[in-house]
Formats: C-alpha cells, structure tokens, sequence
C-alpha cells in the first residue's frame, strides 16, 4: 500500500471535528521537529487534498510520523496504531499521552 493511500485510509476514519483539529495542529501549533504548514494551503482542503500537502511537505516516511504524533495530539491514537502499522519499514512507538 502507498503512503498516501495510508494516509487517506486514516483522515478518511476521522470524524469531520477531528479532521479539523488535526489540520488546526498542522497549521497552528505544527509538532516539534517539524515547520507548520501554511494555513491558505489547508484551510479549504479536503482530506485528499491534506494528504498531497502533508507528503509534498514533509516527504513520505516524515509524512507518516507527523500524522501518527497529531493523532496522538487529537487523542487519536487507536487510528495511528491501527492503520499505519500496516506501512512496512515505518518503526513508530506508541504510548499514551
């Protein structure tokens, strides 16, 4: 499976106020480590929209660690763990907030 298809599968599983927060991180508070992304490049995109700019920013192996640490953020860890496993050759901890 693609990267990007990963990442949709999981924004396609948030509810729509949890597809909100999670762009909201990506745009406001960004997550340590990386630099937020432009607010105008998300304020209208839909989730497969939000995919092509998480990967074009961050590439695809960072692409996947950002998503899974908003999950984490959002309070979503069960869709991290659940959907990006399945992503061969991505080793990512997971632990309560």
């Amino acid at each position: 499976m693609s990267v990007k298809k990963l990442l949709l599968d999981v924004l396609e599983n948030l509810v729509q106020d949890d597809f909100k927060r999670f762009k909201w991180h990506l745009t406001e508070v960004g997550v340590e480590g990386f630099e937020p992304i432009y607010k105008s490049r998300l304020e209208n995109a839909d989730r497969t929209d939000t995919v092509g700019t998480i990967v074009e920013r961050y590439g695809e192996q960072e692409a996947v660690k950002i998503t899974v640490e908003v999950l984490k953020l959002i309070g979503n860890c069960d869709a991290a763990e659940k959907n990006l496993r399945r992503h061969k050759g991505i080793h990512i901890q997971f632990f309560s907030i």
